[in-house]
């Protein structure tokens, strides 16, 4: 799936299994990429040991590791990508409690942060170094309880946690179990007109596994 965000409107081409679309909101700045939209993606579950073996033996690939290529413009502000695990997530680690598996990674300017779930209320990392000046590309590898993040200036940051995306079939005391991720690009999760942002000008969206398994 091929996601164009620039000259005020959404043009996708292609299509992925288990990929929606679920809102568009037209820019209204052509000087800059603030077309937003927000997608989901199901994930098939499996049963490993490990969860962050899921995608990365054969064959075990498939909709089990989602990747994410985002075209970037010189300037970004505000939340211009928000990655989570529950459909009301609206940052900093906030969702209004709709569901205890509530996971998210988002930029803000220049910097991303990453947030666990509510099961492990103390991890809240912000970072620096992904969006550094120049950047142009940046990949983001999603899958169970799994987060990879790329840029093409060589930056590289993994993590493996249970306080990561529950895409399992994990219990989840607040809400319904599910095993789906939301994509924000130029908005966040929750809302097109709160919390918005601009950069990102493109996206391409495919199941695959970061290590060509």
């Amino acid at each position: 799936m091929k996601i164009s965000l620039q000259d005020d409107v959404a043009v996708v081409s292609g299509s992925v299994p288990f990929v929606n679309v679920m809102e568009l909101t037209n820019g209204i700045d052509r000087s800059v990429c603030d077309t937003r939209i927000l997608l989901n993606a199901t994930f098939l579950k499996y049963n490993l040991d490990d969860p962050c073996q899921g995608c990365t033996n054969i064959p075990k690939c498939g909709n089990k590791m989602l990747r994410i290529d985002l075209q970037l413009e010189s300037t970004l502000t505000g939340f211009s990508f928000h990655v989570g695990d529950s459909r009301t997530n609206n940052g900093y680690k906030g969702d209004a409690s709709t569901q205890e598996n509530d996971a998210e990674f988002h930029s803000l300017g220049y910097q991303h942060n990453l947030y666990g779930s509510d099961k492990c209320p103390d991890m809240s990392l912000v970072m620096s170094g992904l969006l550094s000046p120049g950047v142009t590309t940046v990949t983001i590898f999603v899958g169970n309880e799994f987060i990879r993040v790329t840029n093409n200036q060589g930056y590289v940051y993994e993590l493996c946690s249970k306080c990561l995306f529950a895409l399992n079939g994990q219990s989840d005391s607040q809400g319904p179990v599910n095993e789906d991720i939301f994509i924000g690009l130029n908005r966040i999760i929750d809302s097109p007109s709160y919390r918005v942002g601009t950069g990102v000008c493109g996206a391409v969206i495919k199941w695959a596994c970061p290590w060509g398994c």
